[in-house]
């Protein structure tokens, strides 16, 4: 099942974050002050396999453009990757913010070894790869963009 997040999904949510194992401590509490804080506009996206959460998207609008919006979360249970919950989440993502009639989505990611199977699988769904931003993230991790029109 594929919904919206509301408050209630905090606690769940922040232990999938955690289950990850893909952020620190500091980022941890940042995403759950985010979720808390989020303005009206930012929208959060669950995947649910037999009642708990399997799967998190988290977009937000880019400020001084027009309907132009940025992923700046997905992340799938490792017990449930490659089981097309990203995909399903990201395609939730656009059909709701295409019938919003916003015209572009962003997804930037790193440019490092662990990220290849993210940079592919934007690609194999449809994303273009618009650019890279050298030495974004620390020295030799590069910030890789890529879009989608809606």
């Amino acid at each position: 099942m594929l919904r919206l997040l509301n408050p209630a999904d905090k606690a769940e949510m922040l232990a999938l974050v955690a289950k990850t194992q893909m952020f620190e401590k500091e980022e941890v509490s940042f995403i759950s002050d985010t979720f808390e804080n989020s303005s009206g506009e930012a929208i959060w996206f669950g995947a649910f396999q037999n009642e708990q959460m399997a799967g998190i998207a988290y977009c937000v609008p880019m400020e001084m453009t027009n309907e132009t919006w940025n992923v700046l979360m997905l992340l799938v249970d490792p017990e449930h990757h490659r089981k097309g919950i990203g995909k399903a989440l990201m395609h939730l993502m656009e059909d709701t913010l295409s019938a919003q009639g916003k015209r572009l989505l962003i997804v930037e990611t790193s440019s490092t070894e662990d990220f290849q199977t993210a940079r592919s699988f934007y690609e194999a769904i449809g994303y273009s790869k618009q650019g890279t931003i050298e030495h974004y993230y620390d020295d030799n991790d590069h910030k890789v963009t890529f879009t989608k029109r809606l």
